[in-house]
């Protein structure tokens, strides 16, 4: 059972405004890192693998993530049905640089299933920056109007 609720997690963030310029901040217990294109809230991370030489610890993380990314995904299909696979690679081979490009890019994401919630949608996606960085299970709520190009 993921530890987090994504309908109130929602709920809560569906009309928080998106700011203008770039910040992280703290809603409860959850980072979020926010810009115009939407917010990136980390649902579950894993330690850093600084002294991980074998490759064993970060094995381990990514199994136990890979669990809670997909009782989170378990969870939003049964609340609000099928996802929406969005895939920004053919929008970064074209050059685009925008907001929710970024926004993704920021937290080590390129794709991630997203769920339809009217005016905006939730994603998830299981992301990590470099194998030496944490492995995160992370939200995004964004326009409904970004998952469209």
């Amino acid at each position: 059972m993921p530890d987090v609720d994504l309908q109130a997690l929602y709920a809560e963030f569906e009309t928080r405004a998106f700011p203008g310029s770039w910040i992280e901040w703290v809603h409860g217990d959850l980072s979020v890192s926010s810009n115009e294109s939407g917010h990136a809230i980390v649902l579950a991370e894993s330690d850093e693998f600084w002294d991980d030489h074998d490759g064993s610890a970060a094995a381990a993380a990514g199994e136990h993530l890979a669990s809670v990314h997909r009782n989170y995904e378990i969870a939003a299909t049964v609340a609000w049905g099928g996802p929406r696979l969005v895939d920004i690679t053919h929008r970064l081979a074209g050059g685009e640089t925008s907001s929710f490009t970024e926004l993704l890019l920021e937290q080590g994401a390129i794709s991630g299933n997203f769920w339809d919630r009217g005016e905006r949608a939730l994603g998830l996606a299981i992301c990590q920056m470099d194998k030496e960085m944490a492995i995160q299970v992370i939200a995004f709520v964004v326009p409904i109007g970004e998952l469209q190009k």
